[in-house]
């Protein structure tokens, strides 16, 4: 048991309480503090998400009344990274910080697999340090100030600096406290622009929402649903969710700039269809870094509070159940239809539902829906169903009512009813007497098409003289000139017709072969472009000729005809990656990524973030084992260069 504690400041990450506890308990080594902290002499000294702290509530029980979910909430990076996870995983995180030995911590939440990397240094904020010197009489590590992507205080809007503490030092047992000798502030050049500061200051301000708030937890594809509906509201989806990427990327590049996302682990290109902006609004497979999400609701124009207020399923046609426009139902106008589809307009790309009811009746029209009286208004009858069909039945062959009036009835154009009425086979009162007005037609109409001898000779006259006025005309170019002319000669004198009209003539032929050599340079020209794109994609992509072929946007082509193109196709063979090739790659690019973050380079990292099968080559372990005896052989030249 514990015989005093410092009491945590506000917002103070718990590495920071046990930091101040190890320096007034007088212990003249870290192993003597943690053994008195948890109980056990392994313990790690973390700054994010630490674990066993089951062991130190209970060391805590006797002189304090803080629990182990007071330290979780409030004291470490927990809100942050909870807030965009499933709850299964969430509450993983809480039992394994709870007594766990934080081994698997960081990967369940998937801190070790992101890009995003975690600040080397402890940071702090010139201007929170003098508050806290003059309100507490010391200086203590901010839990804000250490979030990855938090690069300026969200109280003064001032650019964070870092500390001579590293946030994994060479003693990991070690607790570092803030000191005014290890937060020297210095005066530097201004690394952001003024639009980029107010951009960095709310992000940072979303970062303080996500610690100081208990958010629910949502499924990972609860977030995805709430993007598609924003697209969709700034015209950068169809209303089926299939996002515009090109201009999705487009403008997130524009609105954020390279340099600003370069700074945030977080940037994407144009040519990389693998990037993380295009899966974060893909079908969720994995989650996604916090940041990210962070500069997509800033993208967007939502505010953190209200993307987890409201729910944003997008429904053109509002929500369910819809009104059934069956007028032979007895629920007419009535909200029973549960059943709605939603489809794109291929010529207006709106959205296009499809409203299945119950009693048979499937209608459809297009959105969305914009006033009420819309929601009563059918585009297209797609099925009448049996409850219409037996009303047509009573209202034509029992109560024998009108052609219109049984329109009116069953609320439908007459070209409806007479359409069911020939596909039932039903026995109108109406159609006796529109036969005998068809049959008088054709008494009238007919003997007079017939036409007399002065009207051919009129007609052979016109097609006569547009002949000699237009000697090279084709017979469809004279037939332009006199439709009516020549439809009577077609119709009454095709012999004549045919033989005074040109004779067809025969098409020429153009040569339109392919220069296969000039292609070939194009072609070549375009993957070497495309090969410098996918080798400098965010995460190693395989190089494949189908792949270069996606990329350049000629795949049939390089699949159909890469024998005619000799240069490209060495070139395409020259680069094209066996598995074994990718593997390597994978893992020099995990080497550079770990050095990045200035973490150890070990072989367990190494075959997790690269995503190595078990069975992998010799030739792959070599290659780990190069970059691990590499990057010690590194730190241990600058540690002699240190001494």
């Amino acid at each position: 048991m514990l015989s005093f504690f410092p009491k945590p400041y506000p917002d103070e990450v718990l590495y920071s309480v046990l930091a101040r506890y190890h320096i007034r308990s007088g212990n003249t080594g870290p192993k003597l503090t943690v053994q008195e902290l948890f109980n056990a002499k392994n313990a790690i000294a973390t700054a994010d998400l630490p674990a066993n702290l089951e062991a130190l509530a209970t060391n805590l029980s006797l002189i304090s009344q803080i629990t182990v979910e007071e330290l979780i909430q409030n004291h470490t990076l927990y809100r942050f990274y909870a807030a965009f996870l499933p709850q299964e995983r969430s509450q993983q995180i809480i039992e394994a910080m709870r007594s766990g030995d934080g081994g698997g911590i960081h990967d369940k939440v998937g801190i070790r697999a992101s890009l995003v990397s975690v600040p080397r240094y402890f940071r702090f904020c010139p201007q929170c340090t003098q508050n806290d010197q003059q309100i507490y009489g010391e200086l203590y590590w901010h839990r804000l100030h250490q979030v990855p992507g938090v690069l300026v205080c969200p109280h003064h809007a001032e650019v964070l600096q870092s500390s001579l503490i590293p946030m994994q030092g060479l003693n990991r047992h070690a607790y570092s406290a803030a000191s005014p000798d290890n937060c020297r502030s210095h005066q530097t050049d201004a690394p952001f622009s003024q639009k980029a500061l107010s951009t960095l200051h709310g992000l940072a301000q979303d970062a303080y929402f996500l610690l100081e708030q208990a958010l629910p937890s949502r499924a990972v594809t609860w977030f995805r649903q709430q993007y598609i509906a924003l697209l969709i509201e700034r015209g950068l989806a169809t209303a089926t969710g299939r996002v515009h990427q090109r201009d999705l990327l487009g403008q997130f590049l524009s609105f954020y700039g390279h340099n600003l996302l370069d700074s945030l682990d977080s940037n994407v290109a144009l040519q990389d269809e693998h990037n993380w902006l295009t899966g974060i609004v893909r079908k969720h497979r994995k989650t996604f870094h916090p940041l990210r999400h962070l500069l997509m609701l800033r993208f967007l124009g939502v505010s953190v509070a209200d993307f987890f207020q409201v729910d944003r399923s997008y429904k053109p046609f509002g929500a369910g159940p819809w009104l059934c426009l069956n007028a032979a139902a007895k629920h007419y106008l009535k909200p029973k239809i549960t059943n709605l589809t939603i489809s794109l307009c291929c010529d207006t790309k709106k959205p296009v539902g499809t409203f299945t009811c119950s009693c048979g009746f499937i209608y459809c029209r297009t959105g969305p829906d914009q006033t009420e009286a819309e929601t009563r208004r059918i585009g297209k009858i797609k099925a009448v169903g049996s409850v219409w069909q037996q009303e047509l039945k009573q209202l034509v062959e029992v109560e024998r009512l009108g052609l219109r009036e049984t329109a009116r009835r069953l609320q439908v154009d007459p070209n409806t009813i007479n359409r069911y009425v020939k596909l039932l086979d039903l026995q109108p009162q109406w159609r006796s007497h529109s036969e005998t007005q068809n049959s008088v037609a054709t008494e009238v109409i007919y003997p007079q098409a017939n036409g007399s001898d002065d009207r051919k000779t009129q007609h052979r006259q016109t097609w006569s003289t547009l002949r000699s006025q237009h000697p090279q005309a084709s017979k469809t170019a004279l037939r332009r000139c006199a439709p009516a002319t020549y439809s009577w000669l077609y119709r009454y004198d095709q012999v004549w017709l045919s033989q005074h009209s040109p004779s067809a003539q025969k098409p020429v032929y153009i040569n339109n072969r392919v220069d296969w050599q000039e292609r070939d340079e194009q072609i070549l020209a375009q993957v070497q472009e495309a090969m410098q794109r996918l080798l400098v994609a965010e995460r190693p992509i395989r190089i494949t000729v189908s792949k270069v072929a996606k990329v350049i946007g000629q795949l049939a082509l390089i699949e159909q005809h890469l024998d005619q193109m000799p240069l490209t196709k060495v070139y395409l063979d020259t680069v094209a990656e066996s598995i074994e090739d990718y593997q390597i790659r994978r893992v020099r690019w995990v080497a550079r990524l770990l050095d990045h973050r200035g973490e150890s380079v070990d072989r367990w990292k190494v075959i997790r973030i690269a995503g190595l099968s078990p069975d992998y080559s010799k030739t792959v372990d070599k290659a780990i084992e190069q970059e691990i005896f590499v990057r010690s052989t590194k730190i241990a030249c600058n540690l002699l260069l240190l001494c």
